[in-house]
């Protein structure tokens, strides 16, 4: 809510304004007042109310007249009309022309007057945001189509490009080692990872795999690393800390997915590690082989079901907390590693994955043991992204 904006009243008659500035003065409003409809409408041409009590019937200019103005002029400012006896015909009519709400005089409870007002106030605050994130999406969506625009005229172009969108590999952060491997199956893959520090104590990481491969899947991926560009500039310029939690994360990006009508569904592994106490929470759409995590001689997996980002439906998305112990690593994969020959159970081809992890202490041997070069002939991409503790981390 907008506390600096004030309850503008608008009303002949002076006593009623008194009236109504004790009540909203005591609970800490800011109000300011005018005698007339005309004066009413000065005021807020040169400035904008957080809230207008409006009364209906005034001399000269209409408090319905007055209305008709404001909902043209300041659609988004809530107006509360205020009805006195024998008026509530044209209460009702002054709601079916836009007004947010009404009130009765003489007041039959102070209360009434603060709830409404309250009221309006938080839902004009919701209707700015709502405007402010939707035209943070339409400029996102803009500067996407530019760029998206780009990558179709040079598909050679767009694999430059989607590469070095990727982190540098064996980046440090803190006490963290990251290293990720891409095998596109084609030119453009639609597996992509990223790992970045969000400030001196949290380092954040996922693994995304949009639906299918290709050019159109490439172009999600571009997609995606600019949302989460926003959540990463929101937490520094607005200290908005969705970036830091897992699970509000993957709900901010389902919602801006389905805002750009992407047609595409995507698989999201999102996690954040706290450099101080390798506290690890993590949020899980739908990414399989679930990660898997070796602290000493214990390898396990993370499993975490959840829907996919952008997939009809309310399902949950997974998630939970552990821990990246000094030395501890944990391996990222997308599900084309799983079709990897010799063909395996996908049981069979999870298990491999936990003992490479278990005995490789870097990505190259990593890769190595599973068979993969830049040259492989592959039926799906494969992403690796692997992430290592010091192994006396500095608190």
């Amino acid at each position: 809510m907008n506390d600096d904006a004030p309850v503008l009243i608008i009303d002949d008659d002076a006593a009623v304004r008194g009236v109504f500035r004790r009540v909203l003065e005591k609970s800490g409003m800011l109000v300011v007042e005018a005698e007339s409809g005309a004066a009413g409408l000065a005021w807020c041409r040169e400035r904008r109310p957080g809230v207008v009590l409006l009364d209906l019937r005034m001399p000269e200019m209409d408090g319905l007249d007055v209305l008709s103005t404001l909902v043209v002029e300041r659609p988004e400012t809530p107006v509360i009309v205020v009805s006195g006896q024998g008026t509530m015909a044209d209460a009702v009519e002054a709601l079916r022309r836009g007004a947010w709400d009404f009130v009765s005089k003489p007041l039959p409870d102070n209360e009434i007057l603060r709830q409404a007002v309250r009221r309006g106030m938080e839902r004009s605050e919701l209707l700015r945001q709502n405007r402010a994130y939707g035209e943070s999406l339409r400029s996102t969506n803009e500067r996407l189509s530019a760029a998206l625009n780009e990558l179709r005229r040079d598909e050679q172009g767009a694999r430059q490009l989607q590469f070095q969108l990727l982190p540098e590999d064996g980046l440090s952060l803190g006490s963290l080692r990251c290293e990720r491997r891409l095998f596109p199956s084609q030119l453009l893959s639609g597996d992509f990872l990223d790992y970045f520090a969000l400030n001196e104590r949290f380092v954040g990481f996922y693994l995304a795999d949009v639906a299918g491969h290709g050019a159109a899947s490439a172009f999600v991926t571009a997609i995606l690393t600019t949302l989460v560009g926003k959540y990463r500039e929101a937490l520094r310029t607005r200290g908005d800390e969705t970036i830091l939690h897992p699970q509000q994360l993957l709900t901010g990006l389902d919602a801006d997915l389905r805002a750009l009508s992407i047609a595409k569904h995507v698989t999201f592994f999102y996690a954040v590690v706290d450099l101080q106490t390798g506290g690890l929470v993590y949020g899980n759409a739908g990414a399989f082989p679930f990660p898997y995590l070796t602290n000493g001689h214990t390898t396990v997996e993370l499993e975490s079901a959840g829907r996919p980002l952008n997939l009809p439906g309310r399902a949950a998305f997974g998630g939970g907390e552990t821990r990246l112990n000094g030395g501890g690593r944990l391996l990222l994969a997308s599900d084309g590693v799983l079709e990897l020959p010799p063909k395996r159970t996908h049981r069979e081809r999870r298990e491999q994955l936990g003992h490479i992890l278990s005995q490789s202490h870097d990505m190259d041997r990593l890769v190595a043991a599973l068979g993969l070069n830049e040259g492989a002939s592959l039926s799906d991409d494969i992403a690796l992204l692997l992430i290592q503790r010091e192994e006396n981390p500095c608190h």
